[in-house]
């Protein structure tokens, strides 16, 4: 039980704490270049660790098609969603912003699909979780429509196809082990994003120091390649529903490292909107539990 704990802690640290990172690189490295070498890494990592488990990678192959939807989807215009954003928002609002993916799931699976049951938790979670982001981003960021609000809607529009990924993925992938699964559509999303690198930018001619490549080596094992490897852990030893707690943990690590790391200012309604959010993704948990 303690080390179900452990990676959930390691988990919410890691992919909050990744938006920083993320940040720092790209002052002088391209957005592209930056997650294509991210997934490279994590690729690579990837397959090491299915050569030292004797995963056999080649029965993978009979789900090429939902691996490269994944890839697409919950990959690749993630990451540029993100890196974009990025270069208009701070890491610790960015790292709030990932609530909208488990609000999308629930109107999409409740609302649309009508999988799960509707309940006055439910539904309070859902507006207390959207009046907890709005006082994160700032109405007057919202109304102003400049430059905060385009890195605001691109992260927001990648979380929301993250989360139609999430429900479409079971669908197209037979269930099959989680390593051989992730390094089938990490490898694909490598591929992807080196060209797109090398159509779009010149990763050859970027500035690369030291700091630079040990960025992408630290953000590439620990919160993509770790960061999956544990959250599948989590799933496989605790369930679902608690590995979901990720994300109530998530914003207060990402807000945390990005004014420890970064020199982020925060304010009251900031952190009164990240403990909106939390409460939120709570009360929509509590509800998949009691109907179950």
């Amino acid at each position: 039980m303690l080390t179900n704990y452990i990676a959930i802690i390691y988990l919410a640290a890691a992919w909050g704490g990744a938006f920083s990172l993320l940040k720092y690189n790209l002052r002088t490295i391209g957005p592209v270049t930056e997650m294509a070498a991210r997934a490279l890494v994590a690729f690579v990592a990837l397959v090491l660790l299915a050569i030292i488990l004797k995963k056999d990678l080649r029965s993978g192959f009979k789900n090429w098609f939902g691996y490269l939807v994944f890839a697409l989807l919950g990959m690749v215009q993630l990451w540029l969603a993100d890196a974009y954003g990025l270069k208009y928002i701070s890491p610790g609002l960015a790292s709030v912003l990932v609530a909208v993916a488990p609000l999308t799931t629930f109107v999409i699976t409740a609302i649309i699909l009508r999988d799960d049951k509707i309940g006055v938790s439910n539904v309070s979670g859902l507006i207390i979780g959207l009046i907890g982001l709005i006082l994160v981003i700032g109405l007057h960021n919202i109304t102003s429509g400049g430059s905060e609000l385009l890195g605001v809607v691109l992260v927001v529009g990648g979380f929301i196809l993250f989360a139609v990924n999430g429900v479409l993925a079971p669908r197209l992938v037979k269930k099959g082990d989680p390593i051989i699964a992730t390094t089938h559509y990490m490898g694909m999303t490598a591929v992807i994003l080196i060209a797109l690198a090398f159509i779009i930018e010149e990763p050859l001619q970027m500035k690369w120091g030291l700091d630079n490549i040990a960025v992408e080596i630290i953000v590439g094992l620990i919160p993509t390649a770790g960061g999956f490897v544990g959250f599948y852990y989590v799933i496989r030893h605790a369930g679902p529903l608690f590995a979901s707690t990720t994300f109530y943990m998530m914003p207060v690590f990402g807000m945390l490292f990005a004014v420890v790391f970064m020199g982020e200012k925060t304010g009251v309604s900031q952190i009164a909107g990240i403990g909106l959010v939390i409460i939120g993704l709570y009360l929509i948990n509590r509800g998949k539990a009691g109907s179950t």
